[in-house]
């Protein structure tokens, strides 16, 4: 009988080679599954502080700007009256100590040696249907509350008054509050917010043409009648731990800073004239 032709197969290298090359195609397919991953989680967490920021400065700029806009009540010769009179903007290097009380009564916290704080701003101004959300003819408060009116007709007005502070919202991270006195307690406008910082641009004359900004100074060391432009800054963080470890950022200070979790952190700035402040006498 004849013998059956010998069967050819691979050898034991050919093997070990064939399997090498297959482990690495899988090991940097992997690779790039896991950067893609990586990638767009970092890409999803910045969209929503990217978000998150331009919500808590957008609020803030909009009442900013309108801090001390009131109806003129009639002239003199130094200008126009005003109706309302009383304080446009009140801030604390740190919190006040009842963010209930009126404007004018509002007082800050003791905050002696602690520069960690996170900074509140008070703003006021005549609210009407055409500068505020109205419902029913009434202009609302920054919480949806409808602001009560004041004084007698023709020089009858609402007051708008927006306390702003950051404070632990849900699951301790923190959040952009604010008090309105429409009535309620106060509310979380923006999540993700973690720190909040406020210097005020000083005119040291009110009266010139045009009116400028002399310095810029946190609220203990400036005086608030003097108040042209404000700059704001917020340090948001990611809703969810994104990062592979604990990673610094640099805060509002310029000041890097570690956090305590994997969130990422991005402080973001904006500045705000306050328009109704330029002319003393308008």
């Amino acid at each position: 009988m004849r013998r059956a032709p010998g069967q050819a197969g691979f050898t034991l290298v050919e093997l070990m080679v064939s399997l090498m090359v297959g482990m690495m195609v899988v090991a940097a397919l992997l690779a790039g599954y896991f950067a893609i991953s990586v990638s767009s989680r970092h890409t999803r967490a910045l969209t929503q502080m990217t978000e998150d920021a331009s919500a808590a400065l957008g609020v803030l700029r909009t009442h900013l700007a309108q801090a001390g806009y009131s109806r003129p009540s009639g002239v003199t010769t130094s200008g126009f009256q005003r109706i309302y009179t009383g304080a446009a903007v009140v801030g604390c290097d740190g919190s006040f100590k009842d963010v209930t009380a009126a404007i004018d009564a509002l007082a800050c916290a003791d905050t002696t040696g602690n520069d960690a704080l996170k900074d509140a701003v008070s703003v006021a101004y005549e609210a009407d249907t055409a500068n505020s959300i109205a419902s029913g003819g009434k202009p609302l408060d920054c919480l949806g509350n409808a602001l009560t009116s004041i004084g007698t007709a023709p020089n009858a007005y609402y007051l708008n008054t927006s306390t702003f502070y950051v404070a632990s919202g849900v699951d301790g991270r923190g959040a952009l509050f604010c008090r309105g006195n429409g009535g309620g307690t106060p509310q979380a406008l923006v999540e993700n917010i973690a720190d909040l910082q406020v210097l005020y641009g000083i005119s040291t004359n009110l009266n010139a043409d045009p009116v400028t900004v002399g310095y810029y100074g946190k609220a203990s060391a400036v005086n608030m009648a003097n108040v042209v432009a404000v700059r704001l800054c917020v340090v948001v963080m990611s809703s969810d731990e994104v990062m592979d470890d604990k990673t610094p950022y640099f805060n509002c200070s310029d000041t890097q800073v570690t956090p305590t979790d994997k969130r990422m952190y991005r402080a973001f700035r904006s500045t705000v004239l306050l328009h109704n402040r330029l002319k003393a006498n308008l």
